[in-house]
């Protein structure tokens, strides 16, 4: 009971013993009796403990109730003054009802208006004009009662909305116990309403000591200031993103599951680890320039060029560290990229007095939209490959003069041996010319063949 309502209460105690005490004195009774009775400000009646009629009003209840004295004493009873749906609870509570003082508690009241009210009712058995009857003495809490059920609803539409977010919500009280959860947080945490409200959420979850969560949600109690981590569940698997804010009675916690999201990251992580180490694990340059053809990133043996060209690290190095004239040609050639082409080209030059063959692919990075955001580039030493590439081109070159010595030089002395051959005859005395020919016919073809044997050791 508030304390206007005690106020009420005394008054009405007060009213009642000097009434009592008047109607021993008899003096002037009736007179001060109407004066004290109706001059209270809070309505007061009194009716017939038997028939429920009213045997007495004051001013303030008929002010309440709408209803003149006449109407009250001549025409209503106790159940005129009930909704028609409370009135069986009613005859049900005065069937019980005690003669002492009685707190009847909250009731729903009506007025002629038909408007409805809630009351807080106070009764006392009493005779009245030689009659059982009781005085009762009402406290109008209307507007009270209506602020609660707004709270209520509000209260109820506050659960609703928390409910029907995808993230998870709590409350704890300052024994840490659960006083709300919502649904998202019933899913991540694997349990139910029932199952954990009013628990003490550390004997709940046994393990929710470990890690950052009771340091964390101390230091919200305690400090009275928000906090926000990010911690693993370990038993459930459950990483979450949490942020605990204090309230009048404790702490509240927002918390968004996010553990795909650190599965992800791990993979990234794990991808981005296994390809550093593929792209590391070559003696090719490999990187990547902007929009502003600034180096994005690039593998181990671009980094160890770059310093062995500028003397600086690759958190130090600007455009600015290069010899102009040698980035020139990537400057040109990311030019072609960022106009969306992809391309290569060998470049020659002259390192220690040694020639050297690089080849240069440049191809463009995209995003989502196929815009170019950058340019990924690859230079790989072909010297090697360029050198075989030359001996390879001799050797054809020689491989040709021998196909030209064996049909031309080879073939003309071949075919004086032939004809000679055919004109030997050695029953013929002038034969005997033929065969000094035929000799040097010979040596000529043997000549030829070491030339082209000369040749081929080479190859």
């Amino acid at each position: 009971m508030d304390v206007a309502a005690a106020g009420l209460v005394l008054m009405f105690v007060i009213g009642l013993v000097f009434y009592l005490r008047l109607r021993k004195q008899r003096a002037n009774s009736s007179e001060d009796y109407r004066r004290l009775f109706d001059g209270i400000p809070t309505p007061m009646y009194i009716y017939d403990d038997q028939t429920f009629h009213f045997l007495a009003v004051n001013d303030a209840a008929i002010e309440q109730y709408g209803y003149t004295r006449e109407e009250f004493l001549q025409e209503l009873k106790l159940t005129d003054i009930r909704p028609p749906e409370e009135i069986p609870a009613l005859l049900k509570f005065h069937e019980a009802l005690p003669k002492g003082h009685v707190n009847a508690g909250r009731m729903l009241h009506i007025n002629k208006a038909g408007q409805r009210f809630y009351i807080s009712v106070y009764t006392h058995h009493t005779i009245f004009e030689g009659k059982d009857a009781r005085q009762v003495l009402i406290v109008n809490i209307d507007e009270k009662m209506r602020a609660e059920q707004i709270v209520s609803e509000k209260s109820a539409e506050l659960a609703n909305m928390l409910d029907s977010i995808t993230d998870g919500f709590y409350a704890l009280n300052q024994n840490w116990e659960v006083t709300f959860i919502n649904k998202a947080a019933e899913k991540a945490l694997s349990c139910s309403k029932e199952e954990v409200m009013g628990k003490n959420l550390w004997d709940f979850f046994s393990h929710s000591r470990e890690g950052r969560f009771y340091p964390e949600y101390e230091r919200a109690m305690k400090e009275r200031v928000s906090v926000h981590f990010e911690e693993l569940y370990a038993p459930l698997g459950v990483w979450g993103s949490m942020n605990v804010y204090p309230t009048k009675d404790g702490i509240a916690v927002y918390f968004v599951d996010i553990t795909e999201q650190k599965k992800i990251q791990e993979k990234i992580y794990i991808d981005g680890q296994n390809l550093r180490a593929i792209i590391n694990n070559t003696r090719d340059l490999i990187w990547s320039v902007d929009r502003q053809s600034k180096i994005i990133t690039g593998n181990q043996a671009f980094w160890d060029r770059v310093k062995e060209l500028t003397g600086k690290a690759e958190d130090e190095v600007t455009n600015a560290d290069f010899v102009q004239e040698r980035v020139a040609v990537f400057f040109e050639s990311y030019e072609r990229a960022f106009k969306g082409e992809a391309f290569s080209v060998v470049r020659q030059r002259e390192i220690d007095g040694k020639q050297v063959y690089e080849e240069l692919s440049f191809n463009p990075i995209r995003d989502q939209r196929e815009e170019v955001i950058g340019v990924n580039c690859f230079l790989r030493d072909i010297t090697e490959s360029q050198e075989h590439l030359h001996k390879i081109e001799d050797q054809n070159k020689r491989l040709r003069k021998i196909a030209w010595v064996q049909s031309h030089r080879v073939r003309a002395p071949l075919a004086s041996i032939l004809g000679l051959v055919q004109l030997y005859d050695p029953n013929d005395s002038p034969n005997a010319e033929i065969i000094p020919m035929l000799k040097k016919s010979a040596e000529d073809l043997d000549q030829v063949i070491m030339e082209i044997t000369t040749l081929t050791d080479n190859l």
